[in-house]
């Protein structure tokens, strides 16, 4: 019997993959390196450093706007932005490094569960439990990954944020909740019980054979 060959988007998808994997991994490796240099004190209080903001905020500046030869008064609120630390101290940079060593680790472990799954669909194992408890795996994964967003967000803002005091910027109370993030962890739960029906009408379809 010849075997069928899989479509060259499985294929293509299958490789990205394994290549994102491997990019991933050196990623780690270099955030364990960083890790341990931080905790050497190897770039002491000279580093600069730059994380995203956890809320977002008002410019108390207004600013001119020209259109059709009308100046139109406005300012800018509610943007999102990334804060700077000039010559970081260490205890921030050790958190930071830790919170990007847990990222990385909760993205290649997102990343090698869709890698499996793509390996079967790719091999034509598609409506299998295999896939079903990878599916699920995936969705707990990323509920897991937008629950450490949220809390990663918490203590910024009450560790950071709060503590902060500039002439020109309000901190409004706006969170980014990330809510995209669990959209995609239900997305892949619903496929994951499509999987299951279609294994049900496989196996019904296989008893009439």
């Amino acid at each position: 019997m010849k075997t069928q060959k899989p479509p060259l988007s499985i294929r293509i998808i299958y490789w990205i993959s394994n290549i994102s994997i491997g990019l991933l991994s050196l990623v780690f490796v270099a955030t364990l390196v960083f890790n341990v240099l931080l905790y050497t004190d190897f770039f002491g209080n000279n580093m600069q450093l730059h994380m995203q903001f956890p809320v977002k905020i008002d410019f108390l500046e207004t600013g001119t706007l020209n259109l059709e030869g009308q100046d139109i008064t406005i300012e800018f609120v509610d943007a999102t932005s990334k804060i700077h630390f000039f010559n970081t101290p260490s205890f921030i940079a050790r958190k930071a490094g830790i919170a990007i060593l847990i990222v990385t680790s909760f993205i290649i472990y997102l990343l090698w569960i869709f890698r499996r799954f793509i390996l079967n669909v790719k091999n034509g194992l598609t409506f299998n439990i295999e896939n079903i408890s990878l599916l699920k795996k995936l969705s707990y994964g990323i509920v897991g990954f937008w629950l450490f967003s949220v809390v990663y967000m918490q203590l910024l803002y009450h560790y950071i944020a709060k503590n902060i005091d500039m002439a020109n910027v309000r901190i409004s109370s706006d969170f980014t909740n990330q809510s995209g993030i669990l959209l995609l962890a239900l997305f892949i739960w619903v496929l994951a019980h499509i999987f299951i029906t279609g294994l049900r009408l496989q196996d019904e379809q296989d008893l009439t054979v």
